[in-house]
């Protein structure tokens, strides 16, 4: 077995695990999340999921601060790494820390630079990856985040979805699609902008992402029978009649929702982690299905190191 996918099947083994985390976010703080890649991304849907309930937050990548050394104004910094040694992530810390600002390092390294620079570290080393595609380490760290907001145990839902995912995205033909779009709003526009790096990742495919009405405003025009469009829905009214557009074009699509092709429960946004794990799975199968190791993808490492 692939490290990949072995790191995707033990998801529901970590998020039972995180039961001994604690982490909770205050609505009197001003929280900024930094990152770069995959870490970016799972800050911006926790700086919208915190936004949408009430909480001050924002997100900025790693290289932008260490360019321009600008700070957006916040009480708490972020800095999420995995491996704890991404060079612009260490080096953005050290300059929001000069500024006066909190840090918290997150990562799954244990003694890594990240921990020795940020004034505090969460370090869930239980959640270490072999593979250079971070996967089931994603969904743990949002599932921490998300549980900062409203504590609920995604270990047994979690199960349900993979064994849905497995179920539904090894009847997909993928050697037909070498387009892949991914659809959402709010939170799953986090997810969808996640979604298309994993399928660039794994499977160098060409990626899309959008919010789904906006889809109809210039980027369908690429669309043909060989696309595949993941719409992270919410159920609207408005979303199901975009599906069925897009399937009048000769496209095909999976829907992943509350009543959806994979089927998530409806917590108001908080199932977010759930609707990670598909996703992975297909980038997972399409490098697979291309004849590529998901493990050591074209050109990238696990930990982005500048000289």
């Amino acid at each position: 077995m692939s490290y990949t996918l072995d790191e995707i099947i033990r998801i529901p083994g970590m998020l039972e695990n995180l039961k001994n985390v604690k982490f909770n976010f205050l609505k009197d703080t001003n929280y900024l999340f930094v990152g770069c890649g995959s870490s970016y991304n799972l800050g911006f849907i926790t700086k919208t999921l915190l936004n949408l309930n009430g909480y001050k937050a924002d997100v900025v990548t790693s290289g932008h601060v260490m360019l321009f050394n600008k700070v957006p104004k916040s009480d708490i910094a972020i800095l999420i790494t995995r491996t704890g040694e991404t060079t612009e992530t260490v080096k953005a810390a050290q300059i929001i820390k000069n500024a006066g600002i909190k840090t918290i390092g997150i990562t799954c390294t244990k003694n890594s630079t990240i921990s020795k620079i940020c004034d505090d570290s969460i370090i869930l080393d239980f959640a270490e990856e072999k593979s250079v595609v971070m996967t089931g380490s994603f969904v743990l760290i949002l599932a921490m985040f998300v549980n900062g907001i409203k504590y609920h145990d995604f270990s047994e839902e979690s199960q349900k979805v993979l064994d849905l995912s497995d179920k539904i995205i090894n009847t997909i033909n993928l050697g037909k699609y070498e387009h892949f779009v991914f659809l959402g709003y709010d939170e799953n526009l986090g997810v969808s902008k996640e979604g298309a790096l994993k399928l660039q990742e794994m499977a160098l495919q060409y990626v899309e992402y959008h919010e789904p009405l906006e889809y109809r405003h210039g980027p369908i025009s690429r669309l043909t029978e060989k696309t595949l469009v993941v719409i992270n829905s919410k159920d609207t009214a408005e979303e199901k009649k975009l599906i069925k557009d897009i399937k009048k074009l000769g496209a095909t699509t999976l829907e992943i929702s509350f009543e959806g092709d994979i089927s998530v429960p409806n917590l108001n946004g908080f199932e977010v982690p759930l609707r990670l794990i598909p996703i992975q799975y297909l980038g997972y199968k399409k490098a697979i299905q291309m004849g590529y190791n998901p493990d050591t993808p074209k050109n990238l490492s696990k930990s982005v190191k500048l000289e």
